[in-house]
């Protein structure tokens, strides 16, 4: 009897040592930070990476012509089609068959200037100027509107300039100047007044009388 009651109290001291324990494991639990489960579900889940399609130039695209967007031009005519301008032709001096033709030099003349419109050629100036080195003088580059020189010019391409004239009647108070501008638009034209009335003036071109009759050009060149 005594055994069996030895050993049920044996069995019961295990029986409640057990029970503690368990009951010990469950209160240490229950008291435990959360901080490892917190810290599971406050995890940051990162969001998931989108690849993203680089840019890429599109390639151009060539409109496509419809029927009705053709529009026909008309054939250009011979006749409209511009046409090439000719080199100015040389002309050749040749001081064996060459004749004397004057030309007037005008406002923005210089001797390579007359030479190309006149020969085709600038390297003629120097032919100028020495045909006319007493008007000239020593400086080539020096030019005066409305002066006479002589040029020469083969006798088949020499054409006479011929100039039509007209009265004018000279009112009081009135100068070679002040009619070179009125009737030629330049006052330095009046040096062309002058040769023409040469014979009618002489030296005394200064003061003109009322009443006087001069001879004035159609057109100055």
């Amino acid at each position: 009897m005594r055994k069996i009651l030895f050993v049920l109290l044996v069995l019961g001291l295990m029986i409640g040592c057990s029970s503690k324990e368990a009951i010990d494991e469950v209160s240490q639990e229950a008291t435990q930070p959360q901080e490892e489960v917190v810290a599971e579900e406050t995890k940051v889940i990162k969001p998931e990476t989108v690849a993203v399609a680089e840019d890429k130039p599109v390639a151009a695209v060539k409109p496509e012509i419809k029927k009705e967007d053709v529009i026909t031009l008309p054939a250009v005519k011979e006749k409209d089609a511009p046409k090439k301008e000719e080199p100015k032709k040389e002309t050749a001096v040749s001081l064996s068959d060459s004749i004397n033709v004057i030309y007037m030099t005008r406002p923005g003349d210089y001797l390579t200037k007359i030479a190309l419109n006149e020969y085709g050629r600038a390297s003629v100036w120097r032919m100028i100027w020495n045909w006319n080195y007493e008007k000239i003088g020593e400086n080539p580059n020096r030019i005066y509107p409305y002066q006479e020189y002589d040029l020469k010019k083969p006798r088949e391409l020499a054409k006479p300039v011929k100039y039509d004239l007209y009265d004018y009647v000279v009112n009081e108070g009135e100068s070679l100047w002040s009619i070179a501008n009125k009737e030629y638009g330049n006052n330095y034209s009046w040096v062309v007044i002058l040769r023409d009335n040469f014979d009618l003036l002489g030296n005394n071109y200064d003061v003109l009388e009322p009443g006087m009759v001069l001879k004035l050009r159609t057109r100055l060149y």
